[in-house]
């Protein structure tokens, strides 16, 4: 599955990630591919648990 790379920057935003969100922008490809967007957070050491997390969700 794909989604933009506008819409992660938007979450990691939100998730209270601003400076991630901007490696985000400059370091992912339009679409991105979901298993590589995995990839560069766990890089960062976040997780799709710690995004839905940090938004007030539970996994």
């Amino acid at each position: 599955m794909r989604t933009s790379r506008q819409n992660v920057v938007h979450m990691l935003r939100m998730a209270g990630l601003p400076a991630l969100a901007e490696e985000a922008h400059r370091a992912l490809p339009d679409p991105v591919d979901y298993n590589h967007a995995e990839r560069f957070l766990a890089r960062y050491g976040i997780t799709k648990d710690e995004l839905i997390s940090r938004r007030g969700g539970s996994p």
